[in-house]
């Protein structure tokens, strides 16, 4: 890398040229110098060589432009990812915490491999993202994006190729599930992108419901899959003629049940967990169906279907237009972490019980990249949550910080 730098007659020219291109973009993001140090570590250590710039012949010509800009050495694209990990990793720290972190080797190691997974990964993280400021994002938005993608890919090839589903699991519901999961997915990460939270949480109300019966249903026996398409054609049916069929009103009947939930939840009554369920008339509904992901994954996640019937009602205020209040920042940490636990929940039924897949993408092993985001976001949100003015600072911050990058754009 040593050619790069001898192209300048003077160090200092480059450094300040840098330095001022580096604080024209990132300014209040990140601390110029600290992001130029590690910006530096990056580009001069030959081990990276071939990861950044994918060459490791640097004898041609160069210009400062070029590497400020980015045209053939990504240098834009390794400072956006510099500034979205360290934001995330140092929001919750106080400025003298902060400073002693970017003192610390073992966190600019961290920093740094962090970095290099995220350009391994970045052409399939972005490829729909309608914006270039990845500096915006959080890293569980950005890893949320690559491994829904890599299943996008995945499911596209297996598709083409008529790959058959493991053992006896339906092959035409799951397939079906799979893709409307994915997209949907795709979608909220979209709302996300253009910093649309009140139709974020709207959509993402109905990615709650499609993934709640998805996962009640993707192990089931066909005859219960039938039964399920059944109640899912006569509730489509009376939207538009509003008539209830006469045989699920006496079984709505004989269950005691109220007709229009059993209409759109009597399939639940073939689940075997359904008969472990109180007051069984009552449960026809989203809220009887989170009780039963509760007895059915209760020896992996606790609470599993309650809380993510809990995570549905949150959003009913922006589903039925009756607020104005809402902190984006808080949200979108909320709504991710959330996707992110369904994400990990498809892949693993997608990549393991489905089809047998590995899930890693250029030597990065996605599930284990999400999770470790998943994680150090439950650090800010906890954060966040525990005074209103880190949750005041949060917001103001973000919305500075996309501010900075759509300004950049113009």
């Amino acid at each position: 890398m040593d050619e790069i730098f001898n192209l300048f007659e003077n160090q200092t020219i480059y450094e300040r040229e840098l330095r001022k291109a580096f604080k024209r973009i990132f300014s209040g993001s990140i601390k110029e110098s600290f992001l130029i140090d590690v910006y530096n570590f990056i580009v001069k250590d030959p081990r990276y060589h071939y990861i950044l710039f994918g060459t490791t012949d640097f004898k041609k010509e160069l210009s400062i432009d070029s590497l400020a800009t980015g045209n053939g050495f990504n240098t834009i694209d390794i400072c956006k990812m510099i500034v979205m990990c360290h934001y995330a990793n140092t929001v919750f720290l106080t400025e003298q915490e902060r400073g002693k972190q970017q003192q610390s080797k073992k966190y600019i190691d961290k920093l740094i491999n962090d970095v290099l997974n995220m350009l391994k990964i970045k052409k399939l993280a972005t490829s729909t993202f309608s914006k270039s400021s990845l500096e915006s994002y959080l890293p569980i938005i950005y890893y949320s994006s690559a491994l829904n993608n890599f299943l996008a890919n995945q499911y596209d090839m297996l598709k083409a190729n008529k790959v058959k589903v493991n053992q006896n699991y339906n092959e035409d519901f799951n397939y079906l599930m799979i893709y409307k999961l994915i997209i949907k997915i795709r979608a909220c990460i979209n709302l996300a992108d253009i910093k649309a939270p009140d139709e974020l949480m709207v959509l993402y109300r109905t990615l709650i419901e499609l993934f709640m019966t998805y996962v009640a249903l993707w192990d089931q026996n066909d005859a219960i899959i039938d039964s399920f398409k059944m109640f899912d054609k006569a509730a489509f049916d009376y939207n538009y003629d509003g008539r209830i069929p006469d045989n699920i009103k006496i079984m709505a009947n004989d269950q005691k049940a109220n007709e229009i939930q059993f209409l759109n939840y009597g399939w639940i009554k073939n689940l075997s967990e359904f008969k472990s369920l109180t007051n069984k008339s009552k449960c026809f509904n989203l809220g009887g169906l989170g009780k039963i992901l509760d007895i059915k994954y209760g020896n992996y996640i606790s609470n599993f279907g309650s809380e993510l019937y809990k995570f549905y009602r949150a959003c009913n205020p922006q589903t039925h237009g009756t607020t104005l209040f809402l902190n984006y920042f808080q949200t979108e940490l909320y709504i991710f972490q959330n996707m992110a636990v369904m994400i990990k929940f498809i892949s693993r039924i997608f990549s393991e019980k489905l089809f047998n897949l590995n899930l890693k993408f250029q030597d990065v092993d996605l599930l284990n990249e999400i999770s470790k985001a998943l994680d150090d976001s439950r650090k800010v949100y906890d954060w966040v949550c525990s005074d209103q003015k880190h949750l005041d600072r949060t917001n103001i911050e973000y919305a500075k910080r996309d501010f900075c990058s759509m300004r950049m754009r113009s």
